[in-house]
This record gives C-alpha cells, structure tokens and sequence, in this order.
C-alpha cells in the first residue's frame, strides 16, 4: 500500500484546525461605554448571538459601574431566548429577577421568563410537563404584582392557558385510569382537577367519573357526595341525572315559586 509523505497532510491539517477554531469577541479597547454596548446589540440584531453573548459578558466586566450593565444583563437573556436556548434564557431572566428586585423592568423579565419556560413544554399532553409550574408562577407574577404592565394581559392570558394543560393532562391520566378499572389511582387525578383547575371546563366531567368510580369501589357514601355536588353545580345536566340515577340520590328539591310563603 502506497504511503503518503506526511508533509502533504499539514497544510489540509492546519486549514481544518483554523476552520474549527471558535471565534471569540474582542473590543479595542478604545470604545466609550456606550459604543461598546453598541457594537453587542448590533451583532445580536445579525443573529450573531453566541458572539453578542460574549460581547455582553465582556462588556459587563469592563465597563461594571456603567449604566448599561444592568441592561446587558437583560440583553444576555434576550440573546439566548432569540436563539431558542430556553433552558439558558429562562435561567438568565430569573437570575435578573432574583439579582434586581426592583428594576423598572421586573415585569418584562418575568413575562420572558415565563415564555422561556412555556417554550419547554412538550405539545403532547403525555409527556413531561415539569416546566409547567415554573411558567405558570412566572406569568402569576406579572399580572398580580403589576397590574398597569403592557405585559400583565398577555401573562394572564398565558396563565390561564398553562392552566388548562394542567387540567386536561391530570384528565387524560385520570381517564386512562379509568377506563383500565383503576378506580383508586384515578380518583386523585379528577380530584386535583377540581381542586387546583375549577372553571375550566372540566368541572362536571371530573365529578360525573370521581362519583362512578367511588361507587364502583364500593364506597356508596362518597358517590353519593359527588353526584349531590353535581346536583348543586349542574343540576339540569344530563350527566347529573345520570349519576344520579345509578348512586342513589334523591332527587334536589324544587325551588319554591315566586311569591309564595
């Protein structure tokens, strides 16, 4: 087999070593502060985030008592949530939150955590939804403790919205359950429903199977207390009567008529 001189593979070598070598910031050390934070924000606007991350980093170390530090601190977050990085923008956002607790931009920096946050979650209901709780506290916070932010409808909007995840995951487990004769381990899930999720939509659903699967476990006096609850909550549902039918209820007494004693 026919050997190649060595020497012909250096330069192939040394052009794949410099094509490989990463790329890092440097400033000229001639830039006022305010070019310096300049020269960040433009390689960010280029998409160019990894080296707006490192420009801002190096920015903060040579310029800590400017008053853009505190912004380039926000602005790393902003780079890593522009290039999808939620895990690193989540954690940055929260880090300015936690180091700043009275910046005039508290709101936005809890908005953008909550999003980095949401951004996590899986599309399938199935799947792991630990992000969830974090995102949910994030968007809390901005319309609860800033009321007049141009953030805070957006937040409570996307409260709401990780709200209804929550519920429709612990039905579809509860269902799952369900419908395989787990009565026990189904019944936790419709109960958290209830109690953590009221008035989403899955109220009337979620005590119509509590009460069959209690009655089908053999513990009539629970079934009986859902199916009530039903009749106070849904009383002209069909499902109600229904469940109430099949428990044992009696029937809720009629409301008397106007004007009589």
């Amino acid at each position: 087999m026919r050997k190649w001189p060595l020497l012909l593979f250096i330069p192939i070598l040394a052009l794949f070593g410099a094509a490989c070598q990463k790329k890092s910031f440097k400033f000229t050390g001639e830039e006022t502060d305010e070019q310096a934070i300049q020269k960040c924000m433009k390689l960010s606007e280029k998409k160019r985030f990894q080296e707006a991350v490192e420009c801002l980093e190096i920015f903060k170390s040579r310029f800590p008592d400017s008053t853009y530090a505190v912004d380039a601190e926000l602005n790393i977050a902003d780079a890593y949530f522009r290039k999808k990085d939620w895990i690193l923008a989540a954690e940055t956002y929260g880090l300015y939150t936690r180091l700043h607790p009275t910046s005039e931009k508290l709101d936005y920096a809890y908005y953008r955590t909550g999003l980095s946050y949401e951004n996590q979650l899986p599309k399938a209901i199935d799947r792991d939804l630990s992000s969830m709780n974090p995102a949910q506290e994030s968007f809390a916070m901005v319309y609860r403790r800033f009321p007049q932010s141009p953030y805070a409808e957006m937040a409570k909007a996307k409260y709401d919205e990780i709200r209804g995840r929550g519920a429709k995951k612990d039905m579809y487990v509860g269902k799952f359950y369900f419908r395989r004769g787990q009565y026990r381990a189904a019944i936790p899930r419709f109960l958290e429903v209830l109690q953590e999720f009221p008035g989403l939509g899955y109220d009337e659903e979620a005590l119509e199977r509590t009460a069959i699967s209690f009655y089908r476990l053999g513990d009539k006096d629970k079934a009986r207390g859902a199916a009530q609850l039903m009749q106070e909550k849904f009383p002209n549902s069909k499902r109600t009567k229904k469940v109430v039918n099949k428990v044992g209820v009696a029937a809720a007494p009629a409301a008397p008529a106007a004007g009589s004693n």
